[in-house]
């Protein structure tokens, strides 16, 4: 029978110092890329933002705001929020699900919003007019608002088992899941 040959061994290449440090540095210079990009860069704002889906994320408030117009009070539109943008069908971080006074924060990560961040959403067109339901016949019936013809309160119950008076919208604590917040508006 014939001997089978013996593959020699090729001696093993030395691995340089310089081959060694080649992937930490190209690790650390995509990382400083990166973050260099991030600063660059800032996300969008979350008013701006349109979800992907409703009831998905995991960040998920449902504050309540009771709207008095003229010492009666009204409701809120099941609408809010749903502005198209860039001519598609936009569902904001902060909107309302159902006629009511309840409203719907939802994100992918917790956020700080208030009453102001609110009213940018609630009344987003030029007039300066909002749109609420009113049910004292038992049958909701929508009322168009001028906001110039008001003078707004506002104030939330707090602590103190009260509603606490602010000075405007944007002094207004973040919104919380237990939070109940009344926007009352006087005319002038």
């Amino acid at each position: 029978m014939p001997k089978r040959k013996t593959k020699e061994e090729k001696p093993r290449k030395k691995i340089s110092k310089k081959q060694i440090l080649i992937p930490p540095i190209a690790i650390g210079a995509a990382t400083l890329a990166g973050l260099l990009i991030m600063q660059l860069i800032p996300p969008p704002p979350v008013l701006g933002v349109c979800l992907k889906a409703h009831n998905v994320d995991t960040f998920n408030l449902h504050p309540t705001v009771e709207i008095i117009v003229d010492g009666q009070p009204k409701m809120l539109p099941d609408d809010v929020g749903r502005q198209p943008k860039d001519g598609k069908e936009c569902l904001r971080v902060i909107h309302t699900d159902e006629i009511g006074s309840h409203l719907h924060i939802q994100f992918v990560r917790p956020v700080r919003l208030t009453m102001g961040d609110f009213l940018k959403v609630y009344s987003m067109d030029s007039n300066n007019t909002i749109s609420v339901f009113d049910n004292t016949t038992g049958t909701p019936t929508e009322q168009l608002i001028d906001l110039g013809d008001y003078n707004p309160r506002y104030s939330y119950y707090s602590e103190k088992k009260e509603f606490t008076p602010v000075s405007n919208a944007s002094a207004m604590p973040p919104f919380t899941d237990d939070m109940v917040i009344r926007f009352e508006l006087i005319p002038k």
